[in-house]
């Protein structure tokens, strides 16, 4: 979902053995069993449950809830989709991880005392447990519910800022990451689960690529590139399979640029790699990361300006922060996003790119000097990486990121171009990064631990 606003609180979780709440609830339509489901949280006095019209493209069934009591105050409710998020309770669990991490770092001092960060409060159940599960005929659904935090600013891309406000916007973003990295580092990453068997996976996305460009159609003809782990293949084997009519496939795949940029993702795969290798290797660690870092999902203090929070924590997972550095570089330094068919257009933003780049090393608190050395080939990689994933979903018949009935047909392709483009430009300014990291780490005096 998109972020608006959330809350601080502090409110305990109970006991793993007590861990959810379930309620049998008939199966009724919008507000109605909204209503219902807000009553079973701890919530001061009668409430009102709205539609929220600001919710995503993940999450539909999300409220806006109005305590009506002495003390009134805004809520988010939210049903995890589990048509996306096949395990409710693991995306619960790192969740609750996070936002218990953040608390005790916070509390120990571990970002300067005037900082204005806010990790969410889930609102427990009126049994006391973090979350609630609701049984009805059609099965278990998984609610929660989140205090809003008032006074704070979304942004759905810098393109929609005024221009004198975007630099220290994308200064600021950078600086919640660092910040959201720095409070989550008491995480035992040993006990993340991933919310989305596969995400994250650059092996298997190239893998897939494989299994389309060689026309496979049924599981058998697609097993030698399926995925050992039994969930994994479970969760993503209709994604090694063309859907698409063989004229159209045949099609698609002759098209000359699609054609040119499937030559140059399988010409060096080791670049899209960088990451998945070193993390192999052990040359970098895994963290906590968010897993999608897209500036709509900071929050920013609507006076001042200052990052207040990262929310949308759907997607906390092991990996290494570089993942979300890059995720966060590649989409905010493309001046002309992420639907322009221009390729022309496709440029980068070396000043968006500082700014972001500044705001992070000035927050950064525990970077070390093997981390430091990938932060501008990250960039290029979670770029190609996505650019393959849009490609490759184009040339199989937009099976995962599926076609809204506004979208043009040939969206995926135009999306995975401006990725694989974008790489290239990024690719052809490494050089200058490289030097603007270096100059920067001396400014702002970065000490890389050991």
């Amino acid at each position: 979902m998109t972020s608006s606003s959330w809350a601080t609180e502090r409110r305990s979780t109970v006991d793993s053995r007590q861990s959810t709440a379930r309620s049998r609830l008939s199966a009724e339509p919008g507000t109605a069993l909204a209503n219902r489901i807000a009553a079973r949280f701890l919530l001061p006095g009668p409430v009102e449950a709205v539609d929220f019209p600001e919710k995503g493209n993940i999450n539909r069934h999300t409220y806006l809830v109005e305590s009506c009591g002495a003390e009134r105050r805004q809520y988010l409710l939210q049903q995890i989709n589990q048509q996306v998020f096949t395990r409710p309770r693991a995306v619960m669990a790192a969740m609750i991880a996070c936002i218990e991490a953040q608390r005790a770092n916070l509390a120990r001092g571990m970002i300067p005392a005037d900082e204005p960060w806010e990790p969410i409060t889930l609102v427990p159940t009126r049994e006391g447990a973090p979350f609630l599960e609701a049984s009805d005929r059609r099965g278990t659904a998984v609610w929660r519910l989140m205090i809003r935090i008032a006074g704070t600013s979304t942004y759905k891309s810098l393109a929609a800022v005024e221009p004198a406000r975007r630099l220290p916007l994308a200064e600021q973003a950078g600086m919640g990451l660092a910040i959201f990295g720095t409070l989550n580092g008491g995480v035992d990453v040993s006990r993340l689960e991933s919310p989305l068997p596969g995400y994250r996976d650059t092996e298997l996305y190239y893998d897939q690529l494989l299994s389309v460009l060689a026309g496979h159609r049924t599981l058998d003809e697609a097993a030698s590139l399926l995925p050992r782990d039994e969930e994994v293949r479970q969760a993503t084997q209709q994604h090694f399979l063309v859907h698409l009519p063989p004229d159209e496939a045949r099609r698609r795949l002759d098209d000359p640029a699609v054609r040119s940029f499937v030559d140059f993702l399988r010409g060096d795969p080791s670049r899209a790699l960088v990451l998945a290798g070193a993390l192999r290797a052990g040359v970098i660690r895994r963290t906590p990361i968010h897993g999608d870092t897209k500036l709509e999902n900071f929050l920013f203090d609507a006076r001042s300006g200052r990052v207040r929070a990262l929310v949308d924590l759907d997607t906390i997972m092991a990996h290494t922060w570089l993942s979300d550095f890059g995720d966060m570089v590649r989409s905010l330094c493309n001046v002309a996003g992420e639907r322009e068919a221009d390729p022309e257009r496709i440029q980068v933003d070396m000043e968006v790119y500082r700014a972001v780049l500044t705001g992070f090393l000035r927050g950064a608190g525990n970077v070390t000097a093997a981390e430091l050395e990938l932060m501008v080939d990250s960039v290029e990689a979670i770029a190609l990486e996505l650019g393959l994933r849009f490609l490759t979903d184009y040339l199989r018949g937009d099976s995962y990121f599926r076609l809204g009935p506004a979208d043009p047909p040939d969206l995926n392709r135009i999306r995975g171009l401006a990725q694989l483009t974008l790489a290239q430009r990024l690719r052809a300014r490494a050089d200058e990064a490289r030097a603007l990291v270096e100059r920067l780490r001396r400014e702002l005096g970065v000490t890389c631990v050991s």
